[in-house]
């Protein structure tokens, strides 16, 4: 599976400044990286399912100190390879990928921040 590349305008985290974080998936870990200042999210694959259930509204729902990103992007899902709208959930607690025609789902955990100086 090539890795799917997201930009994605907002404020850093870090820097403060309002400009691109790149979102990139891989088939076992997720980064999103500051376009402007390199503060780097790392996010490790923690489990794989078909979700029954509505894990995107559950997990936009929860009570966090930051607001969570909710992104689409159409590409070729990994589970049923039709080229499908794929729901990405970015939140301070992990990174969660579905897709909206097989309902397959990859959770990312967060593991760790590299703050570039």
């Amino acid at each position: 599976m090539n890795p799917w590349k997201i930009p994605y305008k907002t404020t850093c985290f870090n820097c403060k400044k309002n400009v691109n974080q790149i979102v990139e998936i891989y088939l076992n870990q997720a980064f999103v990286k500051c376009e402007n200042c390199g503060a780097t999210r790392y996010y490790i694959l923690r489990n794989t399912y078909i979700d029954e259930g509505n894990i995107i509204e559950e997990e936009k729902n929860r009570k966090s100190k930051y607001e969570p990103w909710l992104l689409e992007t159409e590409i070729k899902c990994f589970n049923c390879e039709k080229k499908c709208i794929q729901d990405i959930l970015i939140t301070e607690y992990g990174l969660f990928v579905r897709c909206k025609c097989c309902k397959f789902t990859r959770h990312y955990m967060f593991h760790m921040i590299n703050i570039s100086k």
